[in-house]
């Protein structure tokens, strides 16, 4: 067989497939490259990119036929527009469109954000040359969007730029569904100020961020790897995490953490916030710095470091600070600086100075720090640790009322929540509309639901030892002892919610910034009168008949307005009933009364009579009448009607 674009037909039809095959085929007007990867017999991926005067179309793909639950695959598919895009308005223009498809696919969290880390992300979207950045993004195609049978990713990308260019967004927007539903964003935005050709400000953050509902949790992460200003390298990560449920957090951070905080858990290694100042090459002037607010904490540090050697002799220097402050339970700060500065000549120090200072306050104030310094033929260092102030002041007292607020967050309405029962079907009760929206708006109960009762003044079944800054002395638990509904028993179940324990519970600084911010207690009891739900007996199974009738319109040649509206009123009122009985086959509509077809008098209403007897007045008696007259004499008589003898029987 002969060969077509490279390919071996031959070697296809012994089913020897190449583990690589590369496209570039340029057919005016229209050029295709690409690169497709067979990683095993029955699992492929690659990139397709087709250039053609209009615009560019590029897809990423990976298919595996062997997934478990049934083929899997994803596409990432983006066609860009030349200069200056498809206008919009107001300075906006739309530079390309795309989308991303995947079934029997998830978006793996970890992998996205490794992938905002080492740049991979940027590659996806919209790449200037796709077969270039499909070395990089094919091999991460499976661990991004792994298999996960029964789920579906799908969602929109575009590109949009502002000012020429100047402000351009590349995003990604993919929803993963079914329950539980997931929304992930991933996109580029660059600002190149005065012009994207050769910027002086060149910002570019890549991005990616996740909304998981089952969690439920939120976290967005960017990253401003390869911006600069002004010719000054700047780099970093910003981190923005937000996590309900059992371990319940909120993470704000721009570089990362203070080097005593320990990280949460779902927070990845961030890096700092950096530039490079140096002006010439024989001097490196790095700068560093980090911010950052969590449930409890407030952090932020700088880190300075010089370097100026020409032949392994110059000047070496740094300067530190990083600082940590607790909100709870009082407000209490720890300082470290760190500062020295060395010259050295071949390699060797002449002399320098170094100190390291820790500040702890404000009540007590602690200072504790070292000092050294060096010289050519010796060297000194002096040690100080210095406390002074007065201890923290007495907790408030008297304690706080904890009955009283109690009592007061259990009068407030949104302490109190309707819940419908957990399966409608085992309900016996069928609402109308109007009674499911008053249910929905939390104003009725359902009569098999539940009644839920919650505060979050303070966790129950622990012993309180501290009300914010109150001291509880002694400690006091609370808990539920009953709960009723009417006149009888309804507890049905506990509510929990996050609490945070150093307001509640004696505990030093070290152990508060080592365990969680919030932790999980009761925090309510869920109402329920009765538990149980119908017995299988009490459920009623019947068939249903029916019987279809076409009924002519009785006055389809009758015009009128009024008539044929009232018809149609008739039969929206018929139609109305029809419905309203369809719950229940007992309904009197389904057996309608019958009516009576015969119906027996309870004496004849005629009687027989001879002819001799039928004489017109005036008239002999003996006059004979002849049948003939008799039927003409009865003809306009109604209910009357003259018979022969032989009829009458008997």
């Amino acid at each position: 067989m002969a060969g077509m674009f490279g390919l071996d037909l031959e070697r296809l039809a012994d089913d020897q497939l190449p583990t690589t095959v590369d496209i570039d085929s340029p057919l005016p007007p229209v050029r295709l490259r690409g690169r497709l990867q067979r990683q095993q017999f029955r699992s492929f991926s690659g990139v397709l990119s087709a250039a053609m005067p209009a615009t560019t179309v590029t897809a990423f793909g990976q298919l595996d036929l062997a997934a478990p639950g049934g083929p899997a695959f994803i596409a990432l598919m983006g066609a860009t527009f030349p200069d200056p895009g498809l206008q919009l308005g107001l300075g906006f223009s739309l530079s390309g469109v795309g989308g991303v498809v995947g079934v029997n696919k998830r978006v793996d969290r970890d992998a996205l954000i490794a992938a905002i880390a080492d740049g991979t992300a940027g590659d996806l979207l919209f790449p200037p040359d796709p077969v270039k950045a499909a070395l990089r993004v094919v091999p991460r195609l499976p661990a991004l969007f792994p298999t996960a049978p029964g789920r579906i990713v799908v969602g929109p990308m575009f590109q949009v730029s502002w000012g020429d260019r100047m402000v351009s967004l590349s995003t990604a927007v993919m929803a993963e569904v079914p329950d539980p539903v997931r929304l992930s964003l991933l996109g580029i935005l660059r600002v190149a100020v005065p012009d994207p050709a050769v910027p002086l400000i060149d910002l570019k953050a890549t991005f990616a961020g996740q909304y998981d509902s089952a969690e439920p949790s939120a976290f967005l992460i960017a990253s401003l790897t390869g911006s600069h200003m002004a010719g000054v390298p700047l780099d970093g990560d910003v981190l923005v995490l937000s996590r309900g449920g059992a371990d319940s957090t909120f993470v704000l951070s721009a570089g990362g953490f203070h080097p005593a905080y320990p990280v949460p858990r779902g927070v990845p290694a961030l890096h700092r916030l950096s530039m490079n100042l140096s002006p010439v090459p024989w001097i490196q002037l790095r700068c560093q710095a980090y911010f950052a607010v969590t449930s409890n904490t407030v952090q932020f540090g700088a880190q300075l470091s010089l370097v100026a050697e020409i032949a392994d002799c110059g000047l070496r220097g740094q300067f530190g600070l990083d600082v940590l402050i607790h909100l709870e339970p009082s407000l209490s700060f720890t300082a470290q600086m760190r500062g020295s500065l060395a010259v050295e000549v071949f390699g060797e120090t002449l002399m320098g100075v170094a100190f390291d200072l820790t500040l702890e306050g404000p009540a007590p104030w602690h200072a504790v720090g070292r000092g050294s310094i060096d010289l050519f033929l010796f060297s000194a260092s002096f040690d100080f640790d210095q406390r002074w102030g007065n201890p923290p002041p007495a907790l408030p007292t008297p304690p706080a009322d904890l009955e009283a607020r109690l009592r007061e967050a259990f009068s407030r309405p949104d302490a109190w929540s309707a819940h419908p029962p957990t399966d409608l079907r085992r309900s016996p009760v069928l609402l109308s509309p109007s009674a499911n929206r008053l249910i929905g708006d939390g104003s009725r109960v359902h009569p098999h639901g539940s009644l839920a009762a919650r505060q979050r003044v303070l966790p129950f079944g622990v012993d309180i030892q501290r009300y914010g800054r109150s001291a509880v002395e002694p400690a006091e638990r609370w808990d539920m002892a009953s709960a009723t509904l009417g006149a009888a028993n309804a507890t049905g179940g506990t509510t929990v919610d996050a609490f945070a324990p150093g307001r509640f519970f004696k505990r030093s600084d070290d152990e508060l910034l080592g365990s969680p911010a919030f932790e999980t207690y009761r925090s309510g009891v869920r109402l329920v009168a009765d538990t149980s739900g119908p017995a299988d007996g009490a459920f009623v199974r019947a068939g249903l008949d029916w019987e279809t009738r076409i009924v002519q319109d009785p006055v389809s040649a009758l015009r009128p307005d009024g008539l044929l509206r009232a018809v149609r009123i008739a039969a929206l009122m018929e139609s109305e009933q029809v419905a309203a009985a369809a719950g229940s086959v007992r309904d009197g509509h389904w057996w309608p009364a019958v009516a009576a077809g015969l119906r027996v008098a309870a004496e004849p209403p005629v009687v027989a009579a001879d002819t001799w007897a039928m004489v017109a007045a005036g008239e002999p008696a003996d006059a004979a009448v002849t049948p003939a007259e008799l039927r003409r004499n009865l003809a306009g008589e109604p209910g009357m009607r003259a018979v022969e003898a032989w009829e009458v029987p008997g």
